[in-house]
């Protein structure tokens, strides 16, 4: 969940700083078209995870939490953010269809970053605690495989490869083990595919500054475990 979070707030930021950068000039045409296929991709991540959060996680939480912790705000946010996908989703249209007037798209991203970070950082501060707090970590290993039963294969080639270049050393680690050798397999045969799309997206974007630097490493890194060890989620 933190993984999928980090990778959300952290491709918004570059995408919203690479369309900024080429507003002025234009993109050429393999860019753009990597932009497009990117910027989709990352589009139904937010939508596949926030209905993941609504139809699987909340109402586990719900169960296990009861009134310790209100779900009510963080789902109407997941009503307003949707609303900002389809935008920025029809301004992407626009943009394959007349890749260098695309004035929409770049303003739409900005306002999808913004939302998600104020978003994420409130149901982190809320989630978190009451997650580790009431949810046992068998009910939560449930709820991932509940997620990863819906995750189509046209997707986890996008998904893997995106959610390994975001999670720390030791994070990646926990979720290769959880998956096993196909896991592995997986990760290694669609890193260079998305490699390759993420250079021709983001070819003349300048670094964004962020928290936690993107990973780089092997598919099967060695990194301890810093969460506590209790009969609750880690």
């Amino acid at each position: 969940m933190m993984v999928v979070h980090r990778a959300i707030r952290q491709d918004l930021r570059r995408l919203a700083a690479s369309l900024a950068e080429i507003a002025g000039r234009g993109a050429p045409p393999s860019q753009a078209r990597a932009i497009g296929r990117y910027t989709a991709a990352l589009l139904a991540e937010i939508l596949a995870h926030h209905e993941n959060e609504d139809e699987v996680l909340w109402p586990v939480i719900a169960a296990t939490a009861g009134q310790a912790v209100d779900l009510a705000p963080l789902t109407d946010d997941h009503r307003a953010i949707e609303a900002a996908v389809g935008r920025a989703s029809q301004a992407l249209a626009s943009f394959r269809a007349h890749p260098r007037t695309h004035a929409e798209l770049p303003a739409s991203v900005a306002g999808l970053r913004d939302m998600l970070d104020e978003h994420i950082t409130d149901e982190e501060k809320q989630i978190i605690p009451a997650m580790r707090r009431y949810l046992p970590a068998e009910a939560y290993r449930w709820c991932e495989k509940q997620i990863q039963r819906k995750v189509p294969w046209s997707r986890l080639r996008f998904t893997a490869p995106w959610l390994a270049r975001y999670a720390q050393p030791d994070e990646l680690t926990r979720l290769l083990a959880t998956g096993g050798r196909p896991a592995r397999i997986l990760l290694a045969a669609t890193r260079p595919r998305y490699a390759r799309l993420e250079r021709r997206a983001f070819a003349a974007s300048r670094p964004v500054h962020a928290r936690h630097a993107p990973n780089r490493i092997s598919p099967s890194p060695r990194g301890g475990d810093h969460d506590q060890q209790n009969s609750h989620t880690p």
